[in-house]
């Protein structure tokens, strides 16, 4: 699956301000992408809060969650 275009996931995520960075986005465009090929636009445009909520969990752990270090 191709990522969507960062218009397009605005777009169907009703939003620009989507949390994370360019890295963790451009996995986002990659996941949204999937599921409109499994469920559809609508499906993803019918759930723009609950993917967006989600998605920001999943940022704002990622920031929190500590660091490992080798040794």
């Amino acid at each position: 699956m191709e990522a969507l275009t960062p218009d397009k996931l605005a777009e169907l995520l009703g939003t620009r301000k989507i949390p994370g960075s360019d890295k963790e986005r451009a996995a986002l465009r990659i996941r949204i992408g999937e599921l409109v090929a499994l469920n559809g636009e609508k499906w993803v445009r019918q759930n723009q809060k609950r993917l967006l909520d989600e998605w920001s969990m999943v940022v704002s752990s990622r920031t929190k969650a500590p660091k490992i270090l080798s040794s």
